[in-house]
């Protein structure tokens, strides 16, 4: 049943870029607006549909998929601030342990180049370490600016979207 729902819910999507450009309108604007907060409205949502999953699929006799969803629903709802804040501590170790990768694999290349050159190719490990270690000591404002600028992306996506459904059904017309 959940699959038909959803196969239904991706159709009216794929078929018609109006709604889909105002769904991320929508959610650009909540993403700019609630921050970091709006993963706390996420995780809640994620927890709550997968508990109710696992009651209808434990209603519909099927024991292990009822019981996984329902475990993984009580997990995300209680534990989900943590699993967040492991995930960003993970991907701020990854960035800085691949920039200093990156700048291993550099240095010895850039003997006997140019000022210009060594700047521009010490540019992208240096923005990445910069990035991971912003990762690892403030998290939280990252995570807002990241928000902040996926808001923007989907904003513009959305309005994109509707201007081509606009734009281009009369295009189709003539």
């Amino acid at each position: 049943m959940a699959n038909s729902t959803n196969n239904k819910i991706m159709s009216a999507l794929n078929s018609s870029p109006l709604i889909t450009g105002v769904a991320l309108i929508i959610i650009g604007i909540l993403f700019c607006a609630l921050q970091s907060g709006f993963v706390s409205i996420l995780l809640t949502i994620v927890g709550v549909v997968l508990i109710i999953l696992g009651a209808l699929a434990l209603v519909g006799r099927k024991w292990t998929l009822g019981l996984i969803e329902v475990a993984v629903g009580i997990i995300i709802i209680a534990c989900g601030w943590t699993i967040v804040d492991v995930t960003l501590l993970i991907l701020g170790i990854a960035f800085i342990a691949y920039a200093i990768y990156q700048m291993i694999i550099i240095i010895p290349s850039l003997k006997g180049s140019k000022p210009s050159e060594i700047v521009i190719s010490l540019l992208n490990p240096i923005f990445t370490l910069a990035l991971g270690i912003i990762l690892v000591v403030a998290k939280w404002k990252m995570v807002n600016a990241i928000f902040i600028v996926i808001g923007a992306v989907a904003i513009v996506a959305g309005l994109l979207m509707i201007a081509r459904s606009v734009f281009g059904s009369e295009k189709k017309q003539n």
